[in-house]
Formats: C-alpha cells, sequence, structure tokens
C-alpha cells in the first residue's frame, strides 16, 4: 500500500478513537506506530509526545504531524495533520447538528459519563507506559512527585513549575554525568 495512505489511514484512524486528547491517545499511538508500523521506538515517541506538549495547539495533532513528517517529510507531515483533524471536525458537526438538542436525555449523558471514565483508564495507561520510558533514576520519581504537588496543591503557574522541573532535570542530568565522567577517569 502506498506510504501516504498508510499514514492517512493510520492517523485518521487513530483521530476515530482520540476521545480525551493528547495523553488518551498515546496508548493508542504507541500501539499503532511503534508496534504496528515501527514508524519510530518508544524513545522517539515519548520525545515526540514530550515536544508536542509544549507547542501550541493540539497535542495529538501535533504528534501526528512530527511522526508524519519523521516518515516522509512535509508531505507526510500535512497527509498525517489532516487525517489526525478530519475524524474530530466530523463529529463536531455531528453534535452540532444531531446532540445538541438530547443534551438533556439521560441516556446521552450516562453515554458522555461512560466515554468520560474510558478516558480516564486510557490516560492512567498512557502514565504507566510513559512511565517505564523515562523514570530511570530515583530522583525521577522525585521531580514525578514534586511537579504533582506543585501542580495540584500551589497557585504556581504551570509554565513556571514546568521550567523550574526542566532545570532540575537538566542539572540532575548534568550531575550523573559527571559522576559517569569521574568514574572513567579513575579507572
Amino acid at each position: 500500500m502506498n506510504i501516504f495512505l498508510q499514514i492517512f489511514i493510520t492517523f485518521f484512524k487513530i483521530g476515530c478513537l482520540a476521545f480525551g486528547g493528547g495523553y488518551a491517545v498515546i496508548a493508542i499511538l504507541q500501539k499503532e506506530v511503534v508496534e504496528l508500523k515501527q514508524w519510530v521506538d518508544n524513545d522517539e515517541l515519548t520525545d515526540i509526545m514530550a515536544i508536542s506538549q509544549t507547542l501550541p495547539g493540539i497535542i495529538f495533532v501535533n504528534s501526528a504531524t512530527m511522526i508524519g513528517y519523521r516518515k516522509k517529510g512535509i508531505k507526510g507531515a500535512m497527509i498525517a495533520t489532516f487525517a489526525s483533524i478530519l475524524p474530530t471536525f466530523f463529529l463536531i458537526l455531528l453534535l452540532t447538528f444531531v446532540i445538541w438538542g438530547f443534551t438533556d436525555n439521560i441516556i446521552v449523558h450516562k453515554a458522555f459519563t461512560g466515554i468520560l471514565l474510558g478516558v480516564t483508564a486510557l490516560i492512567l495507561n498512557s502514565v504507566k507506559k510513559t512511565w517505564k520510558t523515562s523514570v530511570k533514576h530515583f530522583s525521577d520519581i522525585i521531580l514525578a512527585l514534586l511537579s504533582t504537588v506543585l501542580l495540584l496543591f500551589t497557585n504556581f503557574n504551570v509554565v513556571l513549575i514546568l521550567l523550574l522541573i526542566a532545570l532540575l532535570g537538566f542539572g540532575k542530568n548534568l550531575y550523573i554525568m559527571s559522576v559517569e565522567v569521574k568514574g572513567h577517569e579513575v579507572r
């Protein structure tokens, strides 16, 4: 099959299942583009997701764009972006014309509650998978806990918290590298 068609079908399919945004879609992306298609590996996907979160826009669309670019350049990026946006566009049209009048309906309300619970499960699964590839030292756990506490229990700006954790992580990595270099010099 043509690679551009594969890119379109893959990201259109993921876009159809991407309820809950970028965090919920990590597990689906991991299954499709890492395990099945092998377009990127786990570490690359983790990097792509990290970069996607820092860019303006939708995390999934940013990720699709980067993976499409990685696979087939500008054309691949454009096709992946278009394919990832298309299902949401159609869903919004459907919701606007069909479901909007039924928002008070108990069945519709319960369906959205079920979707919310499913999204929560997807996000927890994504956290578990990301944790496996990202947490390599005990200090990573400390940084994760510190950022969680700061986000949940303070009124600090999220950007400032991200910058603080990034600086601490950078400093931690510099320290680890210096210890490793010193260890090689001693031998």
